[in-house]
């Protein structure tokens, strides 16, 4: 288990404040947050490559000692990929994995990279070099070279940053794999909550140098408590009703001859279903998802769940 204690962290301002969390090995954890709120600096203290100001970071039951007395930075047992992938370009797929465990007998060692070269789906790229694969290619090879030396841990930064959507999923199938198959943890950062929803057994949210507890995905998206952290993990309709706002998910309303007063103004497919954009009665613009055109729609009830 990877443990950070009162954590905290200052440059200009404070980052990181009197910050605690915990990650078990077989977890995914996502780490979602702004752009700046500090989530690369968090995971380099967890990685064993930056110290914090105060607090203690502790790595299956052991106190690790700070950086600044390592001779090779990061601790034991931890992987990290930064978004530059650091990758020798002018050698191939395979020997980039390879090379991350020189050190093992050649039959493990072999074993291990076709295994690692199975699971992330480079079999067809092995002998092209790196320089010549896609973004998306040289992350996975990123990834598979990192957990090459089976640590128990893999620190992510912002692993979805240059994939599209498709790639995005292959991915979040291939870190579910390797969390099933090797057991390993995962902590991933990332300022698009939308990205670690499906992929991540519980969510973190990095805001002001404060670490929220732990969520499950559906609590962080439906029983959120701020319209702010909500809207990190996707659209959210807003309504005032009563001298109040109102907030609710596209998806939790029911089509109503009574209600709340809406009209259609145009609808988006998105493949599998429709973005429906209706105008409620003072004008503001809601977005509602279904199976079909909501053309002729005259009202909403919103249920919440």
């Amino acid at each position: 288990m990877i443990e950070l204690r009162c954590i905290e962290l200052t440059y200009q301002k404070p980052v990181l404040k009197s910050l605690h969390f915990q990650v078990r090995r077989g977890e995914i954890l996502g780490l979602v947050g702004k752009s700046g709120a500090g989530k690369s600096s968090l995971l380099k203290i967890c990685a064993g490559l930056q110290d914090p100001d105060v607090g203690e970071v502790w790595i299956d039951g052991k106190k690790q000692m700070p950086v600044r007395h390592l001779l090779v930075p990061g601790f034991e047992g931890l992987a990290i990929v930064n978004q530059d992938f650091k990758l020798d370009p002018y050698h191939t797929v395979e020997e980039n994995i390879r090379e991350a465990i020189l050190h093992w007998p050649y039959a493990k060692r072999d074993k291990r990279v076709q295994k690692l070269l199975r699971l992330f789906g480079l079999k067809e790229i092995s002998l092209t070099k790196a320089h010549l694969i896609s973004g998306g290619e040289q992350q996975r090879v990123a990834i598979a070279r990192a957990i090459a030396d089976q640590p128990n841990y893999l620190l992510l930064d912002e692993p979805f940053g240059h994939l599209d959507a498709h790639l995005r999923q292959k991915l979040s199938s291939h870190l579910m794999d390797l969390r099933d198959e090797e057991d390993t943890g995962i902590i991933l950062v990332s300022h698009e909550g939308q990205d670690v929803l499906g992929l991540c057994d519980h969510i973190c949210i990095l805001q002001n140098g404060k670490l929220s507890k732990k969520y499950k995905p559906e609590e962080v998206y439906y029983h959120y408590k701020a319209p702010e952290r909500a809207r990190l993990f996707g659209p959210l309709n807003t309504l005032k009703m009563d001298e109040e706002l109102l907030h609710f998910r596209p998806d939790e309303y029911k089509v109503s001859t009574s209600g709340i007063a809406v009209r259609f103004e145009k609808a988006l497919f998105v493949g599998g279903l429709y973005h429906n954009y209706v105008r409620s009665e003072h004008n503001e613009r809601l977005l509602l998802y279904a199976f079909e055109k909501l053309t002729e729609i005259q009202a909403i009830e919103i249920h919440k769940k």
